[in-house]
C-alpha cells in the first residue's frame, strides 16, 4: 500500500473518516468506540479481528479505489508509519519479510482470507508425497502475511499456532524451512 495523497490531520477528521466509511460500506466492519472517546476498536465481521485504533494516532486517512476490485477501500496511516486498510476482503495490510528474508512472487497487500488459502493449500500439499517443498513455500508466505498483520497492529495468535502445527508437519517429513 502506498501513502494516501491527502487525508485528515486532526483526531476529529480521523473519526469522521473512519465512521463515513463504514456507513457508505456496511457489513465489513463494526465500529466500537472506547469509553474515553479517544479511539475504537475496528471489528472484522468475517474474521472477529479488531484493531484498537487512537484517533490522535491516524495521521492520515484516505478512501481509494483499486481498478482489481469494485469496492472503494480507506487506506489508514498511522503516526508511526504503520498502514492498514479496511476493504471488502477485511482488514488489508503489506506483508513483512523480516523473518523469511525475500520471497517470489509475494503480493504487495494480504488479507485474513489469504491466510485461510495458504494454509489450507499447505495442508492439502501435506497430504501428497513429495509436495513439501510447495507446502514449505505456501508457509513462508503465511509467515510473511502474519508478520505483516502484526506490524498492522493486528492480533494473529490464532494463525501462528496453525502455521506452527504445519511446521512440524514439515519437520517430521524431513523438510528444511
Amino acid at each position: 500500500m502506498t501513502g494516501p495523497e491527502r487525508g485528515p490531520a486532526t483526531p476529529d477528521q480521523a473519526r469522521a473518516a473512519i465512521e463515513s466509511f463504514l456507513r457508505e460500506n456496511p457489513g465489513r466492519f463494526a465500529l466500537l468506540p472506547d469509553d474515553d472517546g479517544r479511539g475504537a476498536q475496528l471489528l472484522e465481521a468475517g474474521t472477529g479481528k479488531t484493531l484498537r485504533v487512537r484517533w490522535d494516532e491516524i495521521a492520515f486517512a484516505a478512501v481509494k479505489q483499486n481498478p482489481v476490485r469494485p469496492a472503494p477501500y480507506l487506506v489508514l496511516v498511522f503516526a508511526g508509519g504503520r498502514q492498514v486498510a479496511l476493504a471488502d476482503v477485511g482488514f488489508a495490510f503489506a506483508p513483512s519479510t523480516a523473518s523469511t528474508g525475500p520471497l517470489p512472487d509475494l503480493p504487495a497487500t494480504f488479507c485474513f482470507r489469504d491466510f485461510r488459502h495458504l494454509a489450507s493449500g499447505a495442508e492439502a500439499l501435506l497430504g501428497e508425497e513429495g509436495r513439501e517443498r510447495e507446502a514449505v513455500a505456501a508457509v513462508l508466505l503465511g509467515i510473511a502475511l502474519l508478520d505483516g498483520a502484526r506490524a498492522a497492529g493486528l492480533d494473529v495468535s490464532r494463525e501462528e499456532r496453525e502455521l506452527e502445527a504445519l511446521l512440524r508437519r514439515l519437520e517430521e517429513r524431513g523438510a528444511r524451512v
